[in-house]
């Protein structure tokens, strides 16, 4: 970097330290913002809807728990655990469903969600995923040197 710029610095997280967003009823998300991009971990409540609605970030998914129906500009699908997704800015989409155990996704938005700045925070608490007693310790932590 040429002088007198400022170095990136980096952060470790983990999701169930994180206070979530109270962005609507039965939806609970816990983002962490880098400069170009927002990774975030959303858990649905069983039956959860979200009406259709868009904004300029590109949106890219994955369920890693339960199901939910999903429509993106127009088309339907059910969403199952490893099932991906990618949403253009400006398209719209909608959660039509979450299925009876609920949901977890994790999604990344590009340019970051600024939006979620003035956004209410709720206290940090255990989720249904990651799992109790799945540990966010590195595991290279443990090889041998």
């Amino acid at each position: 970097m040429p002088d007198g710029e400022d170095t990136p610095t980096h952060e470790f997280s983990s999701a169930r330290d994180i206070s979530p967003l109270g962005l609507m009823d039965g939806l609970r998300v816990r983002p962490i913002h880098g400069e170009r991009i927002t990774l975030a971990v959303f858990e649905l409540d069983p039956g959860m809807a979200m009406p259709e609605h868009r904004h300029p970030n590109e949106q890219v998914g994955i369920v890693v728990r339960g199901e939910f129906t999903f429509t993106v500009g127009g088309e339907t699908r059910l969403r199952r655990p490893g099932d991906m997704w990618v949403i253009p800015g400006g398209v719209p989409h909608a959660v039509e469903r979450a299925g009876e155990a609920g949901c977890t996704i994790v999604e990344t938005f590009s340019p970051p969600r600024d939006d979620w700045a003035d956004k209410p925070r709720q206290e940090p608490s255990a989720d249904r995923w990651p799992h109790a007693g799945e540990s966010s310790a590195n595991p290279l932590s443990k090889t041998p040197v």
